[in-house]
């Protein structure tokens, strides 16, 4: 649902042409549309519901349902729709082109910065930062949830408007292209890319076009625009070295423009110093300091303070399901569960190391989705790396490529019982109320179709119910064979 300031009357000359109004008195046209929704489910008084067609489903069906609910109108492709006595009906050929156009007029009524976010990793985090950063001292709105593709980007320029001073979207991408039609769309004054990596790799074919891809962010800014780059990665330095715009590389490494020096992360927070100025940023995980980093160089470019720029990361707050650590019954449990790629499990492993804990560390992890041919040898390797990068104690694995990531482990020197795999999630918490005691330290993360969180929920409430999740004593694991469910 997105907030926005603009009428029906607004609306319909921002898609002039493609519509056919149905219902409503004059007076109604200058009525505020005030939320824009597109799940009738979510549907609240006076609402406008904007019915797209998705992958299974088309939204028309589901106009009746939205005017029962209170919807004040709707945009549908439904040309017999007969909307309540006060209400409208917005009737198109296509709802998404709409959008489009609705989005297209919202970014020229919009006179702020505009800065977009992309990578393979870190773009929810970086864009919140960036958020929480400017909007100490500015007015200005982000893209909500995970609003980052063809329909998410659109939907959240319409909370655009005149009165703000910046707005922060996400763009995502899982082809080539993609990108360079979202940001030809929202037109952003500054770009960053956070991390590369791995994901969405059988979609694109190859690492080398995941990097072309979010240089398209890159290529599409203005002269005057300015690019804030991960300096770290020796990949992306290579097909940025010719920019046509001011760019900004952060990191590590000296050679970067924006060094980050006295790197540390412990008991949930991530600390580090930028020429002389300390920086606290209450985060789990090390992995986060190039989102961190982002923030303070777009703080810098609208102008704040470094001092300025700490203080609001010291109040950020992180969204759910992304390295939130919660006690459960005596056990540390990092629920990390929004989503995964190879190179987002090994930033988590590398979290579960370095926890500090007198118990033992479990990684519980699910698939990892749209990884192409390549997909078997990565679930193979992250079973590698539970033992050679994290040195965990036990292995749970969900999913339908659960045995590769079992099968590297054990490889790698795990013994097979501490090693189990299973089909679901919700399998998996027998398992682990009967292995887990106090101390211990659990590493629950998968792709978001596998909605891992699933276990952090079922073992939240066994606490609930029975006071505990964790035996006071050890007691000898089964093996797999009779604990697995494939």
């Amino acid at each position: 649902m997105i907030e926005t300031r603009f009428t029906l009357h607004d609306l319909r000359q921002a898609i002039t042409g493609q519509c056919r109004l149905i219902g409503a008195l004059r007076d109604v046209a200058q009525s505020p549309i005030r939320r824009v929704v597109i799940d009738s489910r979510e549907v609240q008084a006076g609402d406008v519901f904007w019915a797209l067609r998705g992958r299974h489903v088309d939204g028309s069906r589901f106009v009746d349902d939205a005017f029962r609910r209170g919807a004040s109108g709707v945009v549908c492709r439904n040309s017999s729709v007969r909307p309540p006595i006060g209400c409208w009906a917005l009737v198109v050929e296509d709802p998404l082109a709409a959008l489009w156009s609705a989005a297209a007029w919202r970014r020229e009524c919009f006179s702020g910065q505009l800065v977009a976010v992309t990578g393979s990793v870190g773009k929810t985090t970086a864009r919140n930062m960036i958020h929480t950063v400017l909007g100490s001292q500015h007015e200005g709105v982000a893209s909500p949830r995970n609003y980052n593709n063809h329909i998410g980007v659109p939907l959240g320029m319409l909370a655009l408007n005149a009165k703000l001073d910046y707005a922060v979207f996400e763009l995502g991408a899982s082809a080539l292209g993609e990108i360079a039609q979202l940001a030809e769309l929202c037109r952003p004054r500054v770009g960053v890319i956070t991390r590369l990596g791995d994901a969405h790799l059988g979609r694109f074919g190859g690492y080398r076009n995941i990097v072309l891809s979010k240089m398209e962010l890159i290529a599409a800014l203005p002269d005057d625009g300015l690019a804030v780059l991960n300096g770290d990665d020796a990949r992306l330095r290579r097909h940025a070295a010719r920019l046509r715009v001011a760019a900004v590389w952060t990191g590590r490494d000296a050679e970067n423009d924006l060094v980050a020096t006295h790197v540390r992360s412990r008991n949930g927070m991530l600390s580090f110093r930028v020429d002389g100025q300390s920086f606290r940023v209450p985060v789990w995980g090390r992995h986060y300091l190039h989102c961190a980093l982002a923030a303070v160089a777009v703080g810098r470019w609208f102008g704040m303070r470094d001092a300025a720029i700490a203080e609001a990361l010291a109040n950020y707050e992180q969204p759910a399901l992304r390295c939130q650590v919660v006690r459960v019954g005596g056990v540390s449990v990092i629920n990390d569960a929004y989503n995964a790629s190879p190179v987002a499990m090994r930033a988590a492993l590398e979290l579960l190391r370095d926890f500090e804990t007198n118990g033992r560390r479990v990684v519980v992890c699910g698939d990892m989705l749209e990884l192409g041919e390549l997909s078997e040898s990565l679930h193979c390797r992250l079973g590698e790396e539970t033992v050679t990068l994290c040195v965990a104690d036990a292995l749970v694995v969900c999913g339908e490529k659960a045995q590769h990531v079992v099968q590297g482990a054990v490889k790698a020197g795990m013994p097979e019982e501490r090693a189990v795999a299973f089909r679901w999630p919700e399998q998996a918490v027998p398992w682990l109320i009967d292995y887990l005691r106090p101390g211990d330290v659990v590493l629950v993360k998968g792709s978001r179709a596998m909605e891992m969180e699933r276990i952090v929920h079922r073992l939240i409430g066994e606490q609930r119910s029975s006071g505990r999740v964790a035996k006071q004593t050890g007691r000898r694991l089964r093996t797999p064979a009779a604990v697995s469910s494939n």
